[in-house]
């Protein structure tokens, strides 16, 4: 928050007053997921080139040991800690995969002990191909310069509409 102070102070008051729960990720009482991260690029080079000889999951994965305690739930020890990973629920205990709506560090673990080749069960529509297309779908209109916008007062303080 001191960086948001340090451009504009309004944004911090904002921000404080709409509540953390509307905009943190962690503190969202509703899954604020689809952000985009490096382990999404990961996974779309999985799903692009489902041929190529070393997967970005085999060489990334350096995780100790995987144990299975059923068919779909696994244990997975790194670095002294101990996820537990729900293939059928699709969660781990982590929270990545649950959040991202894409396999974390561990899942992928698992899938690799369990030569899991068909990975698109595991990650969210948002992520195939076709959300893709259909994002591009409707044509957008950038936001006019910031002299062109209008500002009207709301409970006391400004906001920037267009």
């Amino acid at each position: 928050m001191a960086k948001v102070v340090k451009v504009d102070n309004r944004v911090k008051m904002y921000l404080e007053d709409d509540g953390y729960k509307k905009w943190s990720r962690v503190l969202a009482t509703v899954n604020r997921g689809r952000m985009m991260t490096s382990n999404i690029v990961e996974w779309g080079n999985l799903c692009l080139f489902p041929y190529v000889k070393y997967h970005v999951y085999a060489v990334g994965c350096r995780l100790a040991n995987v144990v299975p305690s059923t068919e779909f739930i696994y244990s997975v020890y790194e670095g002294g800690r101990r996820y537990i990973v729900c293939l059928e629920r699709k969660n781990c205990n982590c929270g990545r995969f649950q959040l991202d709506e894409i396999p974390c560090a561990h899942t992928i673990a698992v899938m690799k002990k369990k030569n899991i080749i068909d990975i698109h069960p595991y990650y969210s529509d948002y992520y195939k191909p076709a959300a893709l297309a259909n994002t591009y779908e409707v044509s957008m209109v950038p936001m006019p310069d910031r002299e062109d916008w209008t500002v009207r007062v709301c409970f006391g303080r400004n906001r920037y509409a267009t």
